[in-house]
């Protein structure tokens, strides 16, 4: 594969490469993906290790199951659905509620070493984010760790698209005030 032309590939070109035998198609989509994969998952799990364990899962049933995969128009789409699946159905084996609030308490979201915002900028933000309800939270998180779309959005959590927009709007809304 023409490193030059890897950037222009989909990610279904990519998991079709990888089928083929090109491995490193595998490790551009993984470098493609992984960062917001694994913050999606710790904003999730609120735990580094089990976010990093759910994510390292993806990975081994992404080789798994490449030639399936191969076929899906939106892969990204299914990364984090299946991500999300993964973090809830490992919070039901331990036993743990589902309702996210009380795993984000000691969870760093916005970071000032990413360049994005002054410490005191991110802890706003941060103690912000962690403020909204679970539905409007996670919509943000989707949108912000996934760069993700409404309809890919709706898809991943079963929710109707503008049902998603609205948790949006509201979210930034919300955000927007407490910011402020």
């Amino acid at each position: 594969m023409v490193e030059r032309a890897v950037t222009e590939l989909t990610d279904s070109q990519l998991l079709s490469a990888f089928t083929g035998g090109d491995a490193g198609a595998f490790m551009h989509l993984y470098e493609r993906h992984a960062r917001g994969l694994y913050g999606y998952a710790l904003a999730l799990a609120g735990q580094a290790e089990l976010a990093a364990d759910c994510v390292q899962e993806l990975w081994l049933k992404v080789v798994k199951n490449a030639h399936k995969l191969a076929g899906y128009t939106n892969p990204r789409a299914f990364f984090f659905k299946t991500l999300r699946n993964q973090v809830y159905d490992e919070f039901r084996r331990r036993g743990h509620e589902r309702k996210l609030t009380a795993r984000f308490a000691e969870i760093p979201l916005v970071r000032p070493k990413d360049g994005l915002a002054t410490a005191e900028e991110a802890a706003a933000i941060e103690a912000a984010v962690k403020q909204l309800p679970d539905e409007q939270r996670e919509v943000i998180l989707l949108r912000v760790y996934g760069e993700l779309s409404f309809p890919e959005i709706a898809e991943i959590t079963g929710t109707p698209v503008k049902t998603v927009e609205s948790r949006h709007r509201l979210g930034l809304e919300k955000l927007r005030e407490k910011l402020e």
